[in-house]
C-alpha cells in the first residue's frame, strides 16, 4: 500500500478527509508544517515504516540537524521496530493522528548518538512579534535515563552540522524550571514564548546540554507489559515527540504555558530604603513604593505596611497632598489588550491604594490617582526581577 501524503492512517481510509481538513485548519495558524509528522513522501509504502532513522528519508518537511536522523513511528497492523503504540523503545499511543517522531536526547553508549529534529517554518518570524512555541513529549519506557536541557532553538539558517556531535547551546524555549523530562505514561507539553527578530525561519528540537554537564536521572524500569516484557532498558534518554507549534500571540495567556508556567506568578520585588534618618517627609513619600505579583492589584503585607507609613506621614503633615501613580509591566499591558479584566492594571492598583488610604482616614480631597501603565519602567532589563520592579505603585507630593 502506498501512503497518501494527506492520509493519517493507511488502514483507516475513512478518516483521511477529516484528518486532512484538520491539518489544513491547524496550518492556517501554525507556522510549523507537518506538525504531527502525518505527512510522508508520496511513494512511501506502509511496509517501509519498519526501521529507525526514517525522518530524513520519508517525513515531509522535517530532517535532522546532524548526520544522525531522527526516527518516525507509525500505527500499522504488522509490528516492526518503529510501530505505534508498541515499538523497540517502549509503548506510546499517538497524541494526534497515527504518527509521531522520536529523538535521542542523551546516551552513555558510543553506539547511540544524539539526534535532533529540524523544520523550516512556513514563513519567517516577524520582528518584535511574540510567539508561543510548544511541542508534546514523552519519555520512552525502555530509557534508563531522563534528562533536562530539552528545548527548541529558533534560527535564521538551517543547521547542517556534519558528524554526530551534540549541539550545545542555550535553547530559546524550554520548560521554565528546566526540569528533568521524566514523564512516560502519556504526553506532556513543553512550551514557552519567543519574540521574533525578523529573520528566524528554522526550528530545531532536541537536548542542548553538554554530555559533561547534563544532570541525568536514572529511571526505574516500568512494570512488565506485553509490549516490552523481556526487553532490557537501554543506556539512553529517548523521547517521542509530536504536535509541534509556533503560533503568533499577543499576550502570555494565549500560550498554554504562558502566564501559568512561564512566569513566576508570585514574584514580588522587595526594596529597602537607603534614605538617611533625617530625610524629609517628601523624600520618604517619594522614595516609597508598593510592589505586586503578576496581574495582582491587592498589596502584599509589605505593601500594606507602606500604606500604613503613608497614613502616618499624611497625619503628621495635614497640608500634604499625594498623587498615587500606578504602573504595570509590559506583559501585563499586553494581557490588558485581550482581557478587559487586566486593562489599565497600573491605574487599578493606584485606585485600590487610594481606597485603602481613605479607609484609614485620609481625606479623598488630599489624594489623586494616575496610571502610567508600562510607559515609565523602573527597569528596562529583560528579566523576571526587572519586570517585578515595574509592577508597582509610587507616590508624588503635590
Amino acid at each position: 500500500m502506498i501512503l497518501n501524503t494527506t492520509i493519517v492512517r493507511a488502514t483507516r481510509a475513512g478518516m483521511a478527509l477529516a484528518s486532512a481538513l484538520a491539518f489544513q485548519g491547524l496550518q492556517a495558524q501554525n507556522l510549523v508544517p507537518n506538525p504531527s509528522f502525518e505527512q510522508v513522501a508520496e511513494d512511501t509504502k506502509e511496509k517501509d515504516i519498519k526501521t529507525f532513522g526514517l525522518v530524513n528519508a520519508v517525513t515531509l518537511e522535517w530532517s535532522g540537524a546532524t548526520d544522525v536522523s531522527p526516527d518516525l513511528f507509525m500505527v500499522r497492523e504488522k509490528e516492526s521496530r518503529v510501530t505505534a503504540p508498541c515499538n523497540d523503545y517502549g509503548y506510546q499511543e499517538p497524541q494526534d493522528g497515527d504518527f509521531y517522531a522520536g529523538f535521542r536526547a542523551y546516551s552513555k553508549s558510543p553506539k547511540l548518538k544524539r539526534s535532533y529534529l529540524q523544520v523550516q517554518l512556513t514563513e519567517k518570524l516577524e520582528e518584535n512579534q511574540m510567539y508561543c512555541v510548544s511541542f508534546d513529549i514523552s519519555l520512552a519506557d525502555m530509557s534508563r535515563y531522563a534528562v533536562p536541557d530539552i528545548g527548541a532553538i529558533l534560527s535564521d539558517r538551517k543547521i547542517e552540522r556534519g558528524g554526530d556531535a551534540p549541539i550545545v547551546q542555550n535553547p530559546d524555549v524550554q520548560h521554565k524550571s528546566n526540569k528533568t523530562m521524566i514523564y512516560m505514561d502519556g504526553w506532556e507539553t513543553v512550551c514557552g514564548t519567543f519574540t521574533g527578530g525578523g529573520e528566524e525561519e528554522y526550528l530545531i528540537i532536541g537536548c542542548f546540554g553538554g554530555d559533561a554537564s547534563i544532570d541525568e536521572e536514572k529511571v526505574k524500569r516500568p512494570g512488565a507489559t506485553d509490549c516490552y516484557t523481556g526487553k532490557a532498558q537501554q543506556p539512553q534518554a529517548y523521547y517521542y515527540i509530536e504536535n509541534v507549534k509556533v503560533e503568533a500571540i499577543t499576550a502570555l495567556s494565549e500560550c498554554k504555558c504562558g502566564a501559568a508556567d512561564e512566569r513566576d506568578m508570585d514574584l514580588v520585588f522587595g526594596s529597602a530604603s537607603t534614605l538617611p534618618d533625617d530625610a524629609t517627609a517628601k523624600q520618604r513619600v517619594e522614595d516609597a513604593g508598593i510592589y505586586y505579583a503578576f496581574l495582582k492589584r491587592m498589596p502584599t503585607t509589605a505593601g500594606k505596611n507602606t500604606i500604613a507609613e503613608m497614613v502616618t506621614i499624611l497625619n503628621d503633615n495635614p497640608n500634604m497632598k499625594l498623587e498615587i501613580v500606578g504602573h504595570c509591566d509590559d506583559d501585563e499591558f499586553n494581557e490588558g489588550k485581550i482581557n478587559v479584566r487586566y486593562k489599565d492594571m497600573g491605574k487599578k492598583r493606584a485606585d485600590q491604594v487610594k481606597r485603602l488610604l481613605e479607609t484609614a482616614g485620609v481625606s479623598p480631597d488630599r489624594l489623586s490617582v494616575s496610571g502610567r501603565e508600562n510607559t515609565d519602567p523602573a527597569s528596562t532589563r529583560d528579566s523576571e526581577i526587572a519586570r517585578a520592579q515595574n509592577r508597582r505603585v509610587t507616590f508624588l507630593v503635590k
